[in-house]
């Protein structure tokens, strides 16, 4: 009894103490939901079936929290703890300018490689920034993503570019970012699909078959 004692003293100290620690913060997740364009009737910009390849990306880029710096020029970048895309960015974009390429007619069909279709155009690219700035004046966001549409007949360029676009966020929230995260990457998305329309114009090569 001599030795329980100071551990029946010390019960009520202990609940106490663990009583009045604040709650653990929850996650959260989020999409990516990339406003889309109207959907194109008529002809393809491009014959054929193209496919896009998930986008390479470095670092931190390959992991699912959500980033952020200083502002545009900051060369330190971080992870939000408790804040989640519900997968990594590259998945995320691939999946999106799938859709958002299928509604804009850019080609006869858009896939994935996971279908196996023989290809005859392939977009592929590199994800270089895709976060939230903070602390440099008003809330925005930047995304800057490399992009390569190449026709696979004889592997031809017909569009290389790096494509980038900051947007404003309605207040300096998370979600507000991820709303104009969204606003973003269609801006970018957009800024591609013009230069496809021109590489359609120009392409001579003949039509797949």
């Amino acid at each position: 009894m001599k030795r329980l004692l100071p551990m029946l003293l010390l019960a009520p100290l202990l609940v106490a103490c663990l009583g009045s620690a604040p709650p653990v913060p929850r996650d959260h997740y989020y999409r990516l939901l990339v406003p889309m364009p109207a959907e194109v009737s008529g002809a393809a910009l491009l014959p054929g079936v193209m496919t896009v390849e998930p986008l390479l990306a470095d670092g931190l880029l390959r992991e699912r929290p959500l980033l952020y710096s200083a502002g545009v020029a900051a060369t330190e970048l971080q992870q939000h703890n408790y804040h989640y895309w519900n997968d990594v960015p590259p998945r995320m974009l691939q999946d999106q300018m799938v859709t958002y390429l299928r509604r804009s007619g850019a080609a006869g069909l858009v896939v994935t490689p996971d279908t196996r279709v023989r290809a005859d155009y392939r977009v592929s690219g590199k994800a270089k920034r895709f976060e939230r700035l903070v602390g440099d004046g008003a809330p925005k966001v930047v995304v800057e993503i490399e992009l390569v549409l190449q026709r696979l007949s004889d592997d031809a360029l017909l569009v290389v570019d790096t494509y980038s676009a900051e947007e404003a966020a309605e207040n300096d929230s998370v979600g507000a970012s991820i709303d104009a995260l969204n606003r973003a990457t269609a801006g970018v998305l957009d800024a591609f699909l013009g230069d496809l329309r021109q590489a359609a114009i120009g392409d001579t090569a003949p039509a797949p078959r």
